[in-house]
């Protein structure tokens, strides 16, 4: 079994990518190529800091006319608002102006509406156009969309890992581990957990004092579920792993009530205890 592993920066964050096979080195350097051909072609259409890409676009001309977008951009804002529909906003992808004001995304100087919501967006037909100006970041779900991209491109008879920043997915995934960061000491302790399905991804705002998990605007403060801890989603999809941290880490007890097939998370509190549900 040979074994390659290369590391390139994409999606604001380093991608690591590990494939294994009985081959050649040469067949493992196309495959991982392949991979991270696929992340970079996401990262380009779904940035919200380049001004070149298809989102920023979006951003510019949809609440003024409907725009033609890719068939990738299509689908993931299709599953954002599957998903925000099903968590009543907790998950909400026009949550840009806060992020902006945070400082954690940058000012690009475009205008926005103080109300606009999910709801202000309408997509049909590979096409999407806003209600009122609002601002997307996807940068809570086409991480994850970029890893299970980057699987997809790479043959099955091929195992493979892709690790985006905490964002991770796995062929073959069985009695595999992870390494969760304690909430108390992220750069130095760790504690495993087995894989529960293919993907996952966590949220934590152990790195910023100032949480940079950001509550949506029609989130109650009474709802908050959240305080030093971290929340690991095990998913069939990085994409649904991703997008659901954030629902895990904010209102647990929404992702408890929620049927999502193959889902599981696990909380990791200041002490290091670990919580299933």
């Amino acid at each position: 079994m040979t074994t390659l592993t290369r590391c390139q920066p994409h999606l604001g964050t380093y991608v690591e990518i590990t494939v294994s096979a009985e081959t050649s080195d040469k067949v493992l350097i196309g495959a991982s190529n392949a991979a991270f051909s696929v992340i970079k072609k996401i990262d380009n259409l779904m940035s919200f800091h380049s001004e070149e890409s298809e989102l920023t676009m979006i951003n510019k001309t949809a609440s003024r006319q409907a725009v033609k977008i890719s068939s990738d951009t299509t689908f993931v804002i299709e599953q954002a608002l599957s998903l925000s529909k099903k968590t009543n906003g907790i998950f909400d992808i026009t949550i840009a102006p806060q992020l902006i004001t945070n400082k954690l995304l940058p000012d690009h100087g475009l205008d926005f509406s103080e109300t606009g919501t999910w709801e202000d967006i309408m997509l049909s037909n590979g096409q999407i156009q806003f209600k009122q100006p609002v601002l997307l970041d996807l940068g809570g779900i086409a991480k994850g969309y970029a890893v299970d991209c980057a699987i997809n491109a790479v043959d099955e008879t091929i195992d493979i890992t892709v690790n985006a920043g905490g964002d991770l997915r796995m062929r073959p995934w069985r009695d595999k581990y992870i390494s969760m960061r304690h909430p108390s000491s992220p750069q130095s302790l760790f504690i495993e957990a087995v894989m529960e399905n293919c993907a996952s991804a966590t949220s934590a705002s152990y790195y910023d004092s100032t949480d940079s998990i950001i509550i949506p605007r029609n989130f109650l403060p009474n709802q908050l579920g959240c305080n030093n801890k971290s929340v690991t989603v095990f998913a069939e999809t990085c994409l649904t792993a991703d997008a659901l941290t954030k629902v895990a880490y904010l209102n647990p007890d929404m992702l408890r009530r929620n049927t999502f097939s193959g889902v599981r998370f696990a909380s990791l509190d200041s002490d290091g205890a670990v919580t299933w549900d």
